[in-house]
């Protein structure tokens, strides 16, 4: 991508001088404030306003997204206390131009609108004479039905457009900012117009004001739980849950490190191995390394059996095998392992370089046993942070860890908002 930075004085220079370098849809990449070097030691520098921009890109063609989930609770206040008025959904921007359909759009959504009838029809049918079908098939056919939904609305989208909306400069300065940073569109425009309505003129003439303020409607989308420390059983007994290939085994390898050199806690691991993977004897060398002790199950009784074996240890780390989430065989023996609510603290694992597409697919699937937090991985191998906010706005899940590397036990970090945001808004370059 070819990147290029302004230094202006203010906003309005930097969109003037980029419309005309790279025409009016290219995309504001960074922003951050710079003191530019004068006088003796670089002293009494003026104070500057770095903008890096690109030049659009041309639109590919994609697949259709999965729908998002109900949005996040509204919650109301100032920037001064941190709160900021949201709608109760992100999904039906107020102030979006109407779309209106095409009479081709139409013949295409006609045998769609019959399937979703359909669905509506079988899902009525097994709630009304099928009270014990399994919950999850259930889960399944109501997600299908979302997403025929969901089709509907991006065809209806492709008869129409919509354009950035018509904001102060700043706001659309940082709306370009986070769509870049890989949030989606719709929660970004529901995050500035809902900003809008909720500051003064004469504030949304200053950028670093409006950049907080932004920030802490942002802090206010995710939840977290602190490590392990927001667990209330006095014995943490943590499961990590996910796909192949997301890192599970060595982010039990540095949370158990974490418990044991930060906490002082006596810590024992355990591997689910179904499928005799080299996972287990990984993490089996990890334990002797620090003098952990270590089991492998294969079944519910097993398990059962090693934690009670186990009462006297602070925290349990119990590490899974990884396998695809459309492999339903092997989630429902998963699902048997840890269906339970309340003893066991399950965390779903996914890769920060994951599509959008892909999490929301190993959240659904994975979504067969109760989920108390997810850990991101692989932050080091990203640049794009958005992802994390669209997650967390869909599945209102907290967040527990965050790691940036292989290295155990230093690349992990206990998830926080300000992290968070400062990710995808890079406050702290600012």
């Amino acid at each position: 991508m070819n990147l290029k930075r302004y230094r202006v004085n203010n906003i309005k220079e930097a969109l003037k001088e980029i419309k005309q370098d790279l025409g009016s849809d290219a995309m504001i990449v960074s922003t951050r404030q710079v003191r530019e070097s004068t006088g003796a030691f670089g002293m009494f520098g003026k104070t500057m306003l770095e903008v890096t921009a690109a030049p659009a890109e041309k639109k590919k063609e994609s697949g259709l997204s999965v729908p998002a989930a109900k949005a996040i609770k509204a919650y109301s206040g100032t920037v001064e206390t941190g709160e900021s008025a949201l709608s109760n959904t992100f999904l039906t921007p107020r102030n979006s131009p109407a779309l209106s359909l095409t009479d081709e759009t139409r013949k295409l959504m006609q045998p769609i609108q019959k399937e979703l009838q359909g669905i509506r029809l079988t899902l009525g049918d097994l709630s009304t004479h099928s009270a014990g079908f399994d919950e999850h098939i259930m889960g399944e056919l109501k997600n299908e039905l979302g997403e025929m939904r969901q089709m509907l609305n991006i065809m209806a989208s492709r008869s129409g457009s919509l354009t950035d909306p018509d904001l102060p400069e700043n706001l659309l300065l940082l709306y370009q900012q986070m769509k870049f940073g890989g949030l989606e569109e719709r929660f970004a425009r529901r995050l500035v117009l809902e900003a809008e309505r909720n500051m003064s003129a004469e504030d949304a003439e200053n950028f670093p004001y409006v950049k907080i303020f932004i920030a802490r409607m942002l802090m206010k989308i995710v939840k977290i739980t602190r490590g392990l420390e927001g667990l209330k059983q006095k014995q943490r007994i943590v499961a990590l849950l996910g796909p192949t290939g997301v890192g599970k085994t060595t982010t039990a390898a540095k949370i158990a490190s974490e418990q044991m050199q930060k906490y002082k806690r006596k810590v024992a691991l355990i591997s689910v191995d179904t499928n005799r993977s080299s996972a287990a004897e990984q993490l089996r060398s990890f334990a002797k390394k620090i003098s952990a002790p270590f089991s492998i199950v294969k079944d519910k009784a097993e398990l059962n059996r090693i934690i009670v074996s186990y009462e006297d240890y602070d925290s349990i780390i119990i590490d899974t095998d990884g396998f695809s989430q459309r492999n339903d065989t092997q989630l429902y023996e998963m699902r048997e392992l840890f269906d339970e609510r309340g003893r066991i603290h399950n965390t779903l694992v996914l890769s920060a370089t994951s599509k959008d597409s892909d999490m929301i697919e190993v959240t659904r699937k994975f979504g067969c046993m109760p989920l108390d937090s997810i850990i991101f991985t692989k932050l080091d191998e990203s640049a794009a942070y958005g992802s994390l906010f669209n997650h967390a706005i869909r599945f209102k899940k907290p967040l527990s860890y965050l790691t940036l590397g292989q290295e155990v036990p230093t690349d992990l970090e206990v998830a926080s908002r300000e992290r968070l945001v400062d990710l995808l808004l890079n406050i702290s370059g600012t």
